[in-house]
């Protein structure tokens, strides 16, 4: 392998490493009695559903040793409180 090879080999590698520290990183989920650090939240999403039941809620929050941390969990879509 020639030198601009390998230059261009290493750099793609330590892209690609950057990439995947970047990635979203799999929400835990949340099961009765977790122990929550929730120092901030970032966000809160879900996906919209016309039908009132239980619906994936992903909740982004900086815990107390400043990670970003994600958190999956189960409650009634918006619908719910639409009804009448």
């Amino acid at each position: 392998m020639n030198r601009k090879t390998a230059t261009l080999v290493s750099a793609s590698i330590g892209l690609l490493l950057s990439f995947s520290a970047l990635a979203e990183r799999t929400p835990t989920p949340y099961t009765y009695g977790t122990k929550l650090d929730i120092v901030k939240v970032v966000s809160i999403r879900t996906e919209d559903s016309p039908v009132c039941k239980p619906v994936d809620y992903i909740m982004k929050y900086i815990d107390s040793m400043g990670k970003t941390q994600a958190l999956k969990y189960k409650a009634h879509s918006s619908a719910c409180s639409k009804r009448r």
